[in-house]
């Protein structure tokens, strides 16, 4: 889980990324991001209900706080919010991490 400190809460938080911040696809998500003037990044989640019934969602977004828990020391000072579209359930979880990863590195939020 991710810690408070690197947890986007509020939908304000939210609204304000969608509405500045710059995209980046990858396959099967769209990470909204926008520079930030805090240390710690703040990372959120966005899981519609296309996805599938509320069991699926909550473990495609275990899954995502624990990947993302490990590319935070990673991540420059960006806040960002990661948007999954209803195709990514046929990933399994190191294909999950690769795709973050790669879209990550794309939109040079990370260096290699």
């Amino acid at each position: 889980m991710l810690n408070a400190k690197n947890r986007l809460k509020k939908r304000k938080e939210f609204g304000y990324i969608y509405k500045k911040g710059s995209k980046i696809y990858g396959q099967h998500l769209c990470i909204f991001f926008v520079p930030s003037k805090l240390q710690a990044p703040k990372i959120g989640l966005s899981v519609g209900n296309k996805v599938g019934k509320a069991v699926v969602r909550n473990k495609l977004k275990r899954q995502l706080r624990h990947i993302m828990r490990e590319f935070v020391p990673l991540i420059k000072n960006t806040n960002l919010v990661i948007l999954v579209y209803p195709e990514i359930l046929g990933q399994n979880y190191q294909q999950l991490k690769q795709n973050i990863y790669k879209t990550l590195i794309k939109g040079k939020i990370i260096s290699e």
